[in-house]
């Protein structure tokens, strides 16, 4: 993939990255050289990243921006999420305080399409299903030389980018200015933040790569090296806990209707990232009319996340429990105290730890095989695999203060929760609340037990292999310049896995009474003894925290016997139907003309063009067919069942893809671009599972079916436009100007369906693959659907940089660059299950600005950058599902000195979320607490070598 048609050499690296070599290309080094004869200014640091960014987009045939090698090794990115998220238009989604999701032009990553040297990557963001958006903080900025955004597609990308298309690339090391070129980058980091919960300040990054030319320049070898080891910590409350979220709307007496919590939740989060980031290219080039290149990428990312804290569960009877003296405010219930007199059905209080790791590994392996044949013909065979795959444990530890009853022998003969249990709140706007507790102490080991012990091991994986085949024939017809054609063929699987482990009740046990035991162990409170030590969480008591899960896991039920298992009886069929597999096969293929003439005195530049895209969906899953009428499964218990059968089916569909690109030259500083196009993007992955659950009403027949989602979904699809323009100044720098719109089809949601009649009721199901069981009538289904809502996406993004070379003296070295953009929608999305409102399409903040100043004089490089975004919509991921919520609008700060010696070492200080800007979400109540999250600053000293 690249970004102009002009010469081959358009989209190479700049400046390579810290990781690979300080080199610099040949176009941007002949620039470079005019800017200092023309102002005897040194273009070094950040300001020659950025002046390499604005030369890319300058020579580009479509719309796009682009993040130089450059600014991915001097600014203080732990990903190149961050590096992107400052682009106009690009912002970023924070996951335990490092930016991982990219939303672009106000849609969310699940509209983007992501490529690695121009091949499809396989995603490793799944986290309660599988997902086809990239996690961005899985690839090291280190190993990533170059960035671009492509806003309008051509017809030789790769379809997919509703939003836009991100394309990362990685090195060529016979564009190395040495013959060989040796990098070490070494960084410690602390966390201001960590100590607090109870985890380590310190960590490291270190990166070491090497760029060799052997045979006469005729091969080149590139090798990297990434690790990443820092704090994963966090301090969070929210008004909400597993399915028990946000606020219901009750009647309390002398106060009419107002918004009461369902639940609360303190939490504090302890662990370590460690990412290892490989990276190998080898290249040979024995002619100028043929070349080789075989390019390896691997990440291991393992993120142990550890969390303790205090939960108030079932609050949804909150009427009847409220005390005395209780405050209102906007509505809501903002300080309270309850005496819970039901301690059977009534509020629970609960100490829980958790263990929330996930392990995430990225394998991609590409070969690129090119000719060029009598000057005028250019071949391009490409063949890739891509694999990602993501685990989470998923292991929660209740733990409940009771009365025992004990008989003569000493052995435990009667429990239940503790009675005269009492509980008070007071809120802090949508801050962390404060608690206090009568009846319980979380720290007593004569009363705390183990009431509930639960896993729910998640596995995604994700493999994409593609082969490509691309010809370009330089004809010069008219305005023509050459005519491009092109094949893709490409199968993507992917596949979940989903168990269970439970035993005890998290509401609490009382003789008589335990929700669930999958084990062979007496369903009783557990004692904690030798497994739990005293901790603190900002807004609530101290309490017990679990040391060793798995340790007081094997103390009770034997080592090895608490493994998640797939299994049918009371109600857990959901591990098989929402395990299963979602293949998608596609042939697509493309013809495109190049275009360079003249319109009078102007000339006119870009491409035109219609790519054609087959896609074969088809998903794999198990549905309940009633009783008797499917095939024998035996469950991990040994349960067989008779009522479930496979499924297997999905559609067939082809899209037809006209794209326009146009670039007028009005002068050697000013462009004028308009581009125009029909796009097309599959939806989540999750939601085309074709796994179905059922139930009937008593006493019918009717055959009512639930589902994670349909392979009938029609894929996102919309007509777009854009229009810009350039200004680049002489001395360096530019001011930009965009407008685009887009008009979408359809979206998707979740709806229940009940249709009139019998006849469009079997229709229905029979148009959806799903099979009705003799003797029973199709009835209700639940499921996602394609829907009416679609509608415009329009916006406007405004972009400057300016170096200011005509000051005197050592100013002449400062440097700005900014932008802006606002985008609006009349998409909408349904409100899920914190609102009953329709709430904006995912990813969409109105505002959106981005400001970087710089100052590069000789060996002193530094700047600092600030990034805001409006309030947006989110997609929450839930126990089993996901919801929307509104996110709250934030600004980070980051900020980097370094300094450069004559030796090739460089010292570089920096810091990432100087203001230590919390993550805020609302539960669908405004003005108080819906989830509030801090991760604190992070801070970097090291040096870098380069040889």
């Amino acid at each position: 993939m690249s970004l102009s048609n002009k010469g081959k050499g358009a989209l190479r690296p700049t400046l390579l990255s810290a990781a690979i070599a300080a080199s610099v290309s040949a176009s941007i080094g002949a620039y470079a050289q005019e800017q200092e004869a023309l102002e005897e200014v040194t273009v070094t640091g950040i300001r020659a990243s950025v002046l390499g960014s604005l030369e890319a987009k300058r020579s580009a045939d479509v719309v796009a921006d682009v993040v130089d090698a450059g600014a991915l090794s001097s600014l203080p990115d732990q990903s190149i999420a961050d590096a992107l998220g400052r682009l106009p238009g690009v912002t970023t989604v924070r996951s335990s305080g490092q930016s991982s999701e990219l939303n672009i032009r106000g849609m969310n990553g699940d509209f983007l399409q992501t490529t690695l040297n121009g091949r499809e990557q396989a995603s490793t963001s799944g986290y309660t299903e599988s997902t086809r958006w990239i996690s961005f903080d899985q690839y090291p900025a280190e190993l990533i030389s170059q960035a671009a955004v492509y806003k309008s597609p051509k017809a030789s990308h790769i379809e997919g980018g509703v939003a836009g298309s991100v394309e990362l690339k990685t090195a060529n090391p016979l564009d190395a200015e040495k013959e060989h070129n040796f990098n070490a980058n070494v960084r410690m980091s602390f966390n201001d933040a960590a100590d607090d919960v109870g985890a380590d300040e310190f960590g490291q990054r270190v990166t070491l790569s090497y760029m060799g030319k052997f045979m006469d320049d005729k091969v080149g070898v590139a090798l990297g090296y990434s690790h990443l080891e820092q704090p994963n910590s966090f301090t969070k409350a929210r008004a909400g806990a597993d399915e028990q979220l946000g606020y219901d709307n009750v009647g309390l007496q002398g106060e009419g209707d107002v918004n009461v919590p369902r639940a609360f939740q303190w939490q504090a989060g302890t662990g370590t990232d460690t990412r290892d980031g490989y990276l190998a290219s080898v290249v040979f080039q024995p002619t100028d009319n043929f070349k080789a290149q075989l390019d390896y990428f691997k990440s291991e990312f393992e993120r142990i996340d550890t969390r303790h804290g205090i939960t108030v569960g079932n609050l949804d009877q909150y009427g009847g429990y409220i005390g005395t003296g209780a405050v209102i405010s906007g509505g809501a219930v903002t300080e309270a105290s309850l005496n819970v007199t039901d301690t059977i059905s009534g509020p629970w209080f609960e100490a829980r730890s958790e263990d929330q790791s996930t392990q995430a590994d990225s394998d991609s392996i590409g070969l690129n095989l090119e000719w060029n044949i009598a000057d005028r013909h250019t071949l391009v065979f490409d063949y890739s695999y891509s694999e990602g795959t993501k685990t989470r444990k998923d292991q929660i530890v209740s733990m409940h203060a009771y009365d025992l009853g004990y008989n003569e022998e000493g052995d435990l003969e009667t429990w239940q929760e503790a009675a005269n249990q009492g509980f008070t709140f007071k809120m802090d706007g949508e801050g962390i609340p404060t608690s206090a507790f009568m009846g319980v102490d979380f720290t007593n080991l004569d009363t705390m037990r183990l009431s509930r012990y639960e896993e729910y091991p998640h596995q995604y994986t994700d493999e994409v292999e593609a082969f490509k085949l691309d010809y370009q024939f330089d004809l010069q017809w008219g305005a023509i310049a050459s005519l491009e054609a092109g094949v893709r063929l490409s199968e993507r699987t992917f596949d979940s896995d989903r168990s269970t482990f439970l035993y005890g009740s998290r509401d609490g046990q009382y003789n008589g009474y335990c929700a669930d035991n999958i084990s062979d162990v007496e369903c009783m409170p557990q004692p904690l003894d030798g497994f739990v030590k005293v901790a603190s969480v900002d807004g609530a008591p101290d309490h017990f925290v679990v040391t060793n899960m798995d340790g007081l896991a094997s103390s009770i039920f034997g080592t090895g016997n608490y493994g998640g298992v797939k299994m049918f009886s009371d109600g857990k069929d959901w591990t098989y139907i929402e395990s299963g597999a979602v293949t998608e096969e596609v042939f697509a293929y493309y013809l495109m003309a190049n275009i360079d003439t003249q319109l009078g005195s102007i000339p006119v530049t870009g491409n035109f063009g219609v790519r054609v895209v087959d896609t074969d969906v088809k998903s794999r899953g198990i549905q309940n067919v009633g009783a008797g009428k499917g095939i024998e499964i035996t469950d991990d218990l040994g349960v067989t069942s008779n009522d479930y059968d496979d499924v297997e089916y999905g559609p067939e569909y082809t899209d037809t893809l006209p794209s326009l690109n146009l670039n007028f030259e009005l002068t050697e500083q000013d462009y004028v671009r308009f581009a125009a196009a029909k796009v097309m993007g599959r939806p989540p992955v999750g939601q085309l599972k074709g796994g179905a659950g059922s139930w009937n009403s008593d006493g019918q027949n009717d055959y009512n079916v639930w589902t994670k989602g349909s392979p009938y979904l029609d894929p996102f699809r919309a007509n777009q436009f854009d229009l810009a323009y350039e200004h680049y100044f002489e001395d360096g720098g530019a001011v930009t100007a965009a407008i685009f719109w887009k008009d979408i089809e359809t979206l998707v949601e979740e709806q229940f369906i009940y249709l009139d009649t019998q006849e469009e009721r079997d229709a229905l199901f029979n148009s959806l693959g799903i099979i009705v069981p003799e003797g029973r009538e199709a009835a209700a289904f639940k499921t996602f659907v394609n829907n009416d809502k679609g509608g415009y996406i329009r916006g406007i993004e405004l972009a400057g940089t300016k170096t200011f070379n005509e000051l005197p003296g050592i100013y002449s070295g400062l440097g700005m660059t900014a932008s802006y953009s606002y985008t609006e929608s009349e998409t909408e999305v349904t409100g899920g299950s914190l609102s009953g409102e329709n709430m904006p399409l995912p990813g969409l903040s109105k505002n959106v600005w981005s400001t970087t100043v710089f100052w590069d004089i000789g060996s002193f490089s530094s700047h600092v950058n600030v990034r805001y975004r409006d309030e947006f919509t989110q997609v929450m991921s839930i126990p089993g599902s996901s919801t929307v919520v509104p996110a709250r609008e934030y600004t980070t700060v980051d900020a980097q000195v370094s300094y450069a010696f004559d030796n090739g070492i460089d010292v570089v200080f920096s810091a990432n979320n100087l203001t230590d800007e919390a993550d805020v979400k609302s539960y669908g109540v405004d003005g108080v607490l819906g989830e509030y999250t801090e991760f604190g600053r992070q801070f970097y000293l090291g040096m870098n070598y380069s040889y």
